[in-house]
């Protein structure tokens, strides 16, 4: 019985595809040729999924869940992945970083991880040279002794000879020479302030403040200046347009989606309140004339994928990528069979997302009276409707 109820979890029931031709011709899914391997001889797209799921290819296995999913359930499951995504963001908040600090400082500076510190001294081997030196020293001493006295005068001479030369042509002698060569570094020569090449540097610097702040003044015009407070309002509103859109799929609350999204779409919540209303079907929700223009094949759907990308590349959180796509496919999974639905918010009369938005519901019988009241509110048991797609 255990085995029967574990294949019970792992099977799809909330698909608006099933096979994988229909996923690729209906929808549009295009199959990568580096994965044409995993597709060969395959027909059942959901059988596709685990074989990404076994390969831990979890956001192959999401990006394909995502255009076989049944539309209404794709965006709940869109919904608890950026319910999941903030979350995170409330243990470690992202970071954002200062425009005016970019490039305030025109200073090489090195990474902690670059830095290397000097070698130490090995004493033993020190003391092992030096003695190796004056042995040296003592055998020279030797063999100028024995050296006949003639001769070493001789050589002396030669020496001598040759370093007048070096200084009639140098202007110092050889000796000094080396010796000054070696004190370099103790007594190094005074730096003229006037030199060319720091009236250059300063040039050089003051052009790159000009360019730096007509850059700044660039970034600033296009960019207004973020306020948290706003954003938070913003990213409410939107997480509610989705849920009211989850929860009632009808024309209204789908035109809601579309100007809400249109507000905030380079956010996760307002992207999949634009996928909400890519998923309702009809582009024209106010039409006078009850026209109907169908929703672009793939559109919801690749929708949703960008919204996984960017929750799972957002800054800050507790997750790195690889950890939130396998999070995002658990999520999807629940979803998908069914596991996880919006019941129990909507009979509790708060919203996921921790916006109050029904009274709530006591029983079947009154969430039923209600719907008849409001409208169709959600699918019985999950049971999605007749080829709408919603």
């Amino acid at each position: 019985m255990s085995d029967k109820l574990e294949w019970m979890n792992r099977h799809f029931v909330l698909l608006r595809h099933k096979t994988l031709n229909d996923v690729c011709n209906i929808e549009g899914y295009k199959i990568r040729p580096d994965l044409l391997s995993l597709f060969a001889d395959r027909t059942d797209a959901e059988e596709i999924v685990w074989k990404f799921a076994d390969a831990e290819r979890w956001k192959c296995a999401c990006e394909l869940m995502a255009y076989m999913a049944h539309r209404r359930a794709a965006v709940w499951w869109g919904y608890r992945c950026v319910l999941s995504l903030y979350e995170e963001l409330q243990e470690v908040p992202a970071e954002d970083r200062d425009i005016d600090s970019i490039a305030a400082s025109f200073e090489p500076t090195v990474p902690d991880f670059a830095k290397v510190e000097p070698p130490k001294p090995d004493m033993t081997k020190v003391n092992k040279i030096l003695g190796l030196i004056e042995e040296g020293k003592a055998a020279l001493n030797e063999m100028k002794q024995a050296i006949k006295p003639e001769i070493m005068a001789e050589a002396e001479e030669a020496l001598r000879y040759g370093f007048d030369i070096f200084k009639q042509a140098n202007g110092i002698d050889p000796m000094e020479a080396l010796k000054k060569a070696l004190e370099f570094e103790k007594t190094p020569q005074p730096v003229d302030p006037n030199s060319p090449i720091f009236k250059a540097s300063d040039q050089l610097e003051a052009q790159l403040q000009t360019v730096r702040k007509e850059t700044l003044d660039t970034i600033h015009a296009v960019l207004p200046p973020k306020v948290p407070a706003h954003q938070k309002q913003v990213s409410d509103d939107a997480m509610q347009a989705v849920y009211r859109w989850v929860v009632a799929p009808d024309e209204i609350n789908s035109k809601k989606a579309l100007d809400i999204g249109n507000e905030c779409p380079d956010t996760p919540a307002g992207l999949l309140s634009l996928c909400a209303f890519w998923a309702g079907g009809n582009l024209t929700p106010d039409s006078e004339h009850d026209q109907v223009v169908p929703t672009p094949a793939g559109l919801a759907a690749n929708g949703l994928t960008q919204v996984l990308l960017m929750c799972a590349l957002h800054k800050g959180g507790t997750r790195k990528l690889k950890e939130r796509y396998e999070h995002y496919f658990d999520l999807g999974v629940e979803v998908l069979t069914g596991q996880s639905n919006w019941d129990e918010s909507l009979a509790a009369g708060e919203a996921p997302h921790g916006v109050e938005t029904f009274s709530p519901v006591p029983s079947e019988k009154a969430a039923e009276q209600k719907a008849d009241e409001a409208g169709p509110v959600l699918y019985k048991r999950w049971k999605p409707t007749n080829g709408d797609g919603k």
